[in-house]
């Protein structure tokens, strides 16, 4: 009889367990961390204006060859506009391809 009671009040227990957990993991699923809210925010641009054969060039994310390759050539550009280059200047919207083309064709 006493073995039949011990047994009832540990399964009550783990259920109760079981239930708290299940209870406070469903009200997180639909939260997401802080953290992870800032990384989905930081985007990655669409294009990169790099160097490609020594020249400017728009290449889009994922493709190793360039959209379009422009006559600026990096070395007539000063030096801290030819590293800038070879960093990669990111690019999310068509208006600011059209800012960068501007900025070093003109």
């Amino acid at each position: 009889m006493q073995k039949t009671l011990l047994r009832c009040i540990l399964i009550s227990l783990c259920a109760l367990v079981i239930l708290g957990l299940s209870a406070v993991f469903s009200l997180n699923a639909g939260e997401t961390p802080a953290a992870a809210n800032e990384v989905t925010q930081v985007s990655v641009p669409k294009y990169t204006f790099s160097q490609y054969q020594g020249q400017l060039a728009l290449f889009e994310r994922g493709f190793a060859m360039p959209v379009e390759i422009y006559d600026v050539y990096l070395e007539m550009l000063p030096a801290e506009e030819q590293q800038r280059v070879i960093n990669g200047i990111p690019a999310q919207t068509d208006e600011e391809i059209q800012k960068i083309i501007e900025d070093y064709t003109s």
